[in-house]
Order: structure tokens, then sequence, then C-alpha cells
């Protein structure tokens, strides 16, 4: 029915939003997206890891009922929540009825079952909580009446094409990888690969972790392994294939033989956006219009997993299951920071993770206490090997 002349419209209010990681590029780019809808949505708690001067002044602009820091720093306001336990709180927070989790590495998975166990949307940046315990989170989200948003671009590129089909209606995914800084490099160079030359991405802007797992194609790991998670897809239906353009950000294949694929420019304010409005659209003038003209042509190529072994070692830990998939992650993510510090070698990343699922992977797996201990445990092999 549409209202008469003297109607008078209620406003609608703002929909609270948590950003934990509100200083990274996924948090920033978030707020970006927020600062388009502030009809729909508001930033009501924020958080960063060490980043003092970055979110002091999103806070000085957004003014959020909850402030948190995780490493702690003389120069934070007293009233700021500090340690790991602000990122919970702010998932926590009654003000806020969606969470988007940008925190890098494992350390985001308390905060995404907090807020799952109050029923709330989980848009999902940080893939290591699916890849850590994703039988869990998923069974969380499934008890509580939690939801989980993809916002990785190849994920919520597979959720549009899905579009409320059923698993059993899907042949395969195919999730598409940039390849990187190294795609054209050969192996021996690859193997002696600077923190420099890792860093350069070629279509991405991202945090230095993340784009150093694209360098090594161990993001595309975790990828898959979230894909099966979120999708419910057996391992033997994920494939990769490389796509340097980075426009085709996931196809679908259906068993009837037709294919999807969401393409987009290299924009990761698109899928935050439709993780907040999911499975609504909403208009939104940030991301550029698409002109399939100035593209100059789509090319795909054969993942060259022998120079990349870090993607196949993911794969087969996801399979493994158990223990095998936190043990990697955990591995991947202390080797990461050892290249990064200069203490270990860009071969030596997937060589030290190697030796972990080698150690490690059988490990008991069952219960969140167990996954945890074997994180720690793989975590503290690294260190061990490499000296730290």
């Amino acid at each position: 029915m549409k209202p008469d002349g003297n109607s008078t419209r209620t406003a609608v209010k703002p929909a609270g939003v948590a950003i934990l990681g509100s200083t990274g590029s996924i948090g920033t780019s978030a707020l970006r997206v927020l600062a388009r809808q502030r009809d729909r949505f508001v930033p009501v708690a924020l958080t960063a890891n060490g980043n003092v001067a970055a979110l002091a002044e999103q806070v000085a602009t957004w003014m959020p009922a909850f402030v948190g820091l995780v490493q702690a720093h003389a120069d934070a306001p007293d009233d700021w929540g500090v340690g790991a336990e602000c990122l919970v709180a702010a998932a926590t927070h009654p003000d806020a009825q969606i969470v988007i989790n940008a925190v890098v590495g494992a350390a985001g998975l308390p905060a995404t079952l907090a807020a799952l166990r109050m029923g709330k949307r989980v848009a999902l940046a940080n893939k290591e909580t699916l890849v850590v315990a994703g039988a869990i989170v998923t069974d969380t989200a499934r008890r509580h009446g939690g939801e989980l948003v993809p916002v990785d671009s190849e994920h919520s590129a597979i959720l549009q094409c899905l579009a409320g089909r059923q698993p059993h209606e899907v042949r395969r995914l195919v999730l598409t990888a940039s390849g990187g800084p190294f795609r054209t490099w050969p192996a021996e160079r690859i193997a002696a690969a600077t923190v420099t030359d890792a860093l350069k991405h070629p279509t991405w802007q991202m945090g230095s972790k993340i784009t150093i797992d694209s360098a090594t194609l161990a993001n595309k790991a975790l990828e898959v392994i979230e894909a099966h998670h979120l999708f419910g897809v057996p391992y033997d239906r994920i494939d990769v294939v490389v796509h340097p353009q980075s426009i085709i950000h996931s196809f679908v294949e259906f068993v009837d033989g037709s294919v999807l694929a969401q393409m987009g420019v290299p924009s990761m304010e698109l899928p935050i956006l439709y993780a907040l409005t999911y499975p609504e659209r909403v208009p939104d003038s940030g991301v550029p219009s698409f002109d399939p003209v100035a593209l100059g042509g789509l090319s795909f190529e054969t993942v060259r997993s022998g120079d990349f072994p870090l993607l196949q070692l993911g794969i087969d830990a996801g399979r493994r299951g158990g223990a095998a998939p936190a043990v990697f992650n955990a591995a991947n993510e202390v080797a990461v920071a050892h290249f990064l510090a200069g203490r270990l070698s860009f071969s030596g990343i997937a060589e030290r993770v190697s030796a972990a699922l080698h150690e490690l992977a059988d490990a008991p797996g069952a219960s969140l206490e167990e996954l945890l201990r074997a994180d720690a445990a793989a975590r503290d092999h690294v260190n061990a090997q490499v000296g730290c």
C-alpha cells in the first residue's frame, strides 16, 4: 500500500557496525563504504592492533561508543579498551548488529565465535577463523542464529553467483588468483625473492601479511579451505586458476554445465558493501562503473604448483582435517613474520610450514581447546626451527 499525502515517513535507525581492524586496508575501506551509507549504517565500535594515531583520527571522525587497542600504548586514552579481549568486547557490543572482522590471523577467532553466539551477522574478512575451526564456527552460527557473510572478493563472488542455489546443483567452484608478483618468475629467482619483491602485489593494495601470502599462494590455500566451510562443497570440487587481471573474482559451474562468474573492478569496497546489505543490493557511487571495452582482454593460466608449494600444502591440510589446517595456518603466520623480519628466506616459508605439518598435523583437533593447542604448538615449532 502506498502512503497517502498526509502520512509521515518513519526514519529507520542505522544499523550499528563494529569494525575489528579498522586501521587496516579492509577496515579503512569499510569506513569509506559507511561514509557513503550513513543512512543505513553507523560504526559503533572500532579496534586496531597498534596504530594509535590512525585509530585516534577515526575516533575523532566517527565518535564510536567503544574503542579498543590490542597492543597497549602509552598514548592511548584511558577510556579505550586494551588487550586482545577488546576484540571480543567490540564484537559483543550491544549496539553492534553487524561485525566486520578484519583482524589478521587466528587472533580473530574468539571475536567471531562471540558475535555468532549472540546471533549477529559477521562480515568475515578474517579467513583464518574458518581455517582454524571451520566446523566449530559454522556449527556455532547454526545453533545461535548468527550469520557468516564473506568479505573476501572470491567468496563474495561465489555467494553472488549461487544466489540461493542448493549445494546439489553445484558441480564445482573455481577461485581465481592473480598469481602475485612472482607469476612469471622462474623458480630460482622466486627462491631468492626479497621482502621488497614480495610486497609488490600487481593488482591489490593490502597489508603486509596477506600480501606475502598472495606471493606464496598460501592465501589461496586458505581461501579453498574457507570456501569448503562456507559453501559445503567438497575439496575435490574446488579448483584454482590464475587470472592476472583480477576482474573475474570466481566462477561457479553448475551440474547442467552452465557457468556463472562475478566480475568487477579490483575494489574491496564492493564485497564489503554486499556483506553489509546481503541479500539486498543498494546504490553506492564509490565503486567505479565497469567498462568492458577498457579491459583489453582477460586471460587464465594453470597454477604452477611446483613453484608455489604452499597452495597444495594448505589444500592437503584442509582435506586431512582435524588439527592440520590450524597447524598450517599458525606455522605460516609465524614463518611469514620471520620472513618480513629478515630471519627467513622466501623459500624458507614453505619449508618451515611443511616441517610443522610433518610433526604436528595429526595432533588432536576435535575441540576448540585442542585446535588452539595445535595452533600454539605449530608456532613454537617454527620459532624453534628459526632459532627464536
